[in-house]
This record gives C-alpha cells, structure tokens and sequence, in this order.
C-alpha cells in the first residue's frame, strides 16, 4: 500500500513540475483584428517573387510575415509580422 501511495504523490509531483515548466504563448499574444484597410491598394510578398498584388484584403496584422503593404502613391504602409496574433474576426 505504501508503494501505491508513494507513486501517486511521484506522479502528482512530476506533472506539476511538468506544468509549472511550460510557457505559456498565449499570453503574450496579441489580439488581431480581421478587416479591410481601406488604404492597401496592394501588396507584395516574397513567397510570390514580390509581384504587386491588388484588390487584397489585409491589414498589417493579419498580412503574412515579410508581406508588404502598399498605398495607391508607392509608400510602404507595413511589412507583416504574423508571429502570435491571434485573429479575431469582426
């Protein structure tokens, strides 16, 4: 009887050893919201040789990682970083 307890309370310790040991990534996400922006007439990513691409709906955080967006005049409006957003539609 004792050899049963004895592994219980191992095996209660290890998982809470185990559980106080993971990170948790999800707490340091940010939230994503999902829309349009009205101001990206388009957008390049490498994935596609940078070849402009029109008519997209993105926005800086939800644009793939290294994935540029673009205003009507040529300026850079932002490059994606999509790393631990959590997209969150509207």
């Amino acid at each position: 009887m004792a050899f049963y307890k004895a592994g219980i309370l191992s095996l209660l310790l290890l998982s809470g050893i185990f559980l106080l040991g993971i990170e948790v990534d999800y707490a340091n996400a940010k939230s994503c919201l999902q829309f349009c922006d009205d101001n990206v007439a388009y957008m390049t990513c490498p994935s596609l040789g940078d070849e402009q691409i029109s008519g997209v709906c993105e926005n800086c955080c939800t644009a793939d990682e290294g994935c540029k967006l673009f205003r009507t005049d040529g300026s850079l409006i932002c490059t994606g970083t999509k790393d631990l957003s959590i997209l969150v539609n509207m």
